[in-house]
């Protein structure tokens, strides 16, 4: 859930200052190249990222062994959502900033946005060497684990934080989600019922879309149905909530109407691999040929994930038929 993935970048600019002021052996000590990154630093502060992109690689093109301006860089493409570009820059150097927590973090941030978790998590474990028990590098360790199914070691990260802070949301986020993957509803509940008190107007339909799947896993689906519908009320763009929807009206035998919910999750989301398995699921009555791409689609980038063993093996067979029925059909 990228609310609570990605850290707000107003951090990001006390890091480049601090950087570019802290290291000066590595500040640019050409006139123009310097003017160049503290140009792209007050870009970075005002939020023009493209413009600060420009302005490090136009001083990094005067000198590429800039490592002040390359770890500047780095760090707003994190912000960009240039995941690649951010590891390429910040890997290249970390080497000058390896006890820096900030270089550490984000590097872990572009890890994570690349789905590459156990590389994200040695990051955030090293950034958590240099500052101990800092909330975000804790929160970003603790949906690491949980992704990679560490969920002993995600629990243990998210109660320490629930213990410093017992209002924490994405604690609570974190707890609820683990108690649903080892199927103890009645934990989840109660754990998003906690957070739902407390609940900001932005993470309040994400702690609905959470609820409506313990409702779905508890095979009630049109209870589900309403709650993520009351999620989209709110936040319309919520690609697991409009995933969700979609599941449910599916499930409740409304496959028309599903498609549209999942086509819309599938935009948003592309790399969300279950969405593309349900919306093959909603199409397979009526658009077969539609139908086999996405169950392709899934196949291939979900084979590697044990969460969606199953998955995987009923789209292999819903294929298998599509194909067959094809054959015949051509027959």
């Amino acid at each position: 859930m990228r609310l609570f993935a990605l850290t707000c970048f107003g951090l990001v600019l006390n890091t480049l200052w601090s950087c570019s002021n802290g290291n000066q052996n590595q500040t640019s000590k050409e006139p123009v190249q310097a003017s160049l990154v503290i140009q792209g630093n007050q870009y970075a502060k005002d939020g023009l990222l493209r413009e600060a992109v420009e302005s490090y690689k136009k001083a990094l093109s005067k000198d590429p062994s800039d490592l002040t301006a390359r770890r500047n860089l780095g760090i707003v493409l994190v912000k960009a959502g240039d995941a690649n570009g951010a590891i390429n820059n910040l890997e290249a150097s970390i080497k000058n900033f390896e006890e820096n927590f900030d270089t550490n973090f984000f590097l872990g941030e572009a890890y994570r946005a690349e789905d590459k978790y156990g590389e994200a998590i040695y990051r955030y474990k090293k950034a958590l060497k240099i500052k101990p028990n800092e909330p975000r590098a804790m929160k970003s360790l603790a949906w690491s684990y949980f992704k990679i199914r560490f969920y002993s070691e995600a629990i243990s990260v998210a109660s320490k934080l629930q213990q410093k802070n017992p209002s924490d949301e994405q604690a609570l986020m974190i707890l609820a989600r683990i108690q649903l993957k080892l199927k103890r509803e009645n934990e989840a509940l109660a754990l998003l019922k906690r957070g739902l008190e407390r609940a900001t107007p932005t993470s309040r339909p994400y702690f609905q879309s959470v609820m409506a799947e313990v409702y779905a896993a508890q095979g009630k689906q049109q209870e589900a149905l309403d709650t993520w519908q009351q999620a989209l009320k709110t936040q319309p763009m919520l690609a697991g909530a409009l995933m969700g929807t979609g599941r449910a009206l599916l499930e409740l035998g409304r496959d028309k109407e599903a498609v549209d919910y999942l086509e819309r999750a599938v935009r948003i989301k592309p790399k969300m691999n279950e969405g593309h398995y349900w919306l093959a699921r909603s199409l397979e009555p009526s658009d077969p040929t539609r139908a086999l791409r996405y169950f392709n689609f899934f196949k291939k980038t979900a084979a590697t994930d044990p969460e969606f063993v199953e998955y995987v093996l009923d789209a292999k067979k819903r294929s298998a038929s599509i194909q067959n029925r094809s054959k015949l059909d051509m027959n």
